[in-house]
């Protein structure tokens, strides 16, 4: 409550009305047992803070999430200008950011941005469950095939530290590093027991659920693209105009996939200027990763503070995200 109250204290700018904030503190020991001889017990610490802030300059108004994960009670501590910044941030775009004009711009995603666009426009194509028994979208599909460019590699990987950790999946298989793209080809998808033998495809540990109520279903862990190897600043430059997505509201999708961002702004002339409102940008799967251009070897790996993903009934599993800098050459935003 300390450390919470300390962070309170920053919240001084008349612009914010109203204001709700938590801390997130949880320990989970997971044993695994089953008919087949799986014996498994490890454990699980994340923590976090989130501030939500309702923000009023004159006739505009907005809310915006301040928020940070971690593993270690310790990685929250000193997170006085990380928040300071955060909300200035967000106070200067309720001030002055103005509609977007509706269009196909270049469009540059921060590694929030890139984890949520992963996570949505791929990440679910990649569970296995949607497969079996639909032969025209397992041609669609097909390992082997080019999807994105050289520059382009999606993980999913149970082993990273986050929210997505997950060292055994809920059917007692270990968890792996699983390249579902490489070099821009098709190479790998998530799976449970069941869609492994029916797809006659590798274990990939990737079968979770809730809690004991639920019956295991192929879910993603920590999934993201891997890093580039150009600065971020080169890429900007090189950008005639664009838009940059900082951060997102959410996201939704699967052969079309749309995001919702909270901050964005005009790229013009190679620099990140004015900051504008968008309510979408929107996008087919195949031909968004097929315009993917540039990744930054800038890069980060994220956790959610509450919330989660959804499938089914199964609602909210807590997932990882993230990644470079990632730029697409076209996207629809609204």
């Amino acid at each position: 409550m300390e450390l919470l109250e300390s962070y309170l204290a920053l919240i001084t700018d008349q612009a914010i009305v109203h204001h709700t904030s938590y801390y997130v503190d949880n320990k989970t020991i997971k044993s695994i047992y089953s008919s087949k001889g799986t014996a498994v017990t490890f454990d699980k610490q994340t923590c976090g803070i989130r501030l939500t802030l309702e923000l009023a300059c004159g006739e505009n108004k907005d809310q915006a999430t301040v928020s940070k994960a971690a593993v270690n009670f310790i990685e929250l501590q000193g997170l006085e200008e990380f928040i300071s910044t955060e909300i200035e941030k967000s106070i200067a775009f309720t001030r002055d950011a103005e509609p977007v004009i509706p269009g196909e711009y270049t469009v540059l995603l921060s590694p929030e941005a890139t984890g949520v666009f992963t996570h949505e426009s791929f990440g679910h194509k990649s569970e296995s469950d949607f497969m079996v028994g639909d032969e025209t979208m397992r041609a669609e599909w097909a390992l082997g095939k080019t999807i994105g460019p050289e520059l382009l590699t999606i993980i999913d990987d149970g082993g990273e530290a986050g929210s997505g950790y997950t060292p055994y999946d809920d059917e007692g298989t270990k968890a792996k590093k699983t390249y579902i793209i490489s070099n821009g080809i098709l190479t790998g998808r998530l799976h449970s027991a069941a869609t492994s033998a029916a797809l006659a495809e590798p274990l990939t540990g990737n079968a979770r659920a809730m809690n004991f109520e639920f019956e295991p279903i192929v879910r993603m862990t920590m999934t993201y693209i891997d890093k580039g190897h150009r600065p971020l600043q080169d890429i900007i430059a090189e950008t005639e105009k664009g838009i940059y997505v900082d951060t997102i509201k959410h996201g939704s999708g699967m052969s079309t996939f749309t995001m919702a961002p909270a901050r964005a702004y005009k790229i013009e002339k190679g620099r990140i200027t004015t900051p504008v409102k968008i309510s979408v940008i929107t996008g087919n799967v195949f031909e968004t990763l097929a315009e993917i251009d540039a990744v930054s070897s800038e890069f980060e790996l994220l956790s959610f503070v509450g919330g989660g993903c959804g499938k089914m009934e199964q609602w909210p599993l807590p997932v990882g995200f993230g990644g470079p800098y990632t730029r697409v050459k076209k996207l629809k935003v609204q």
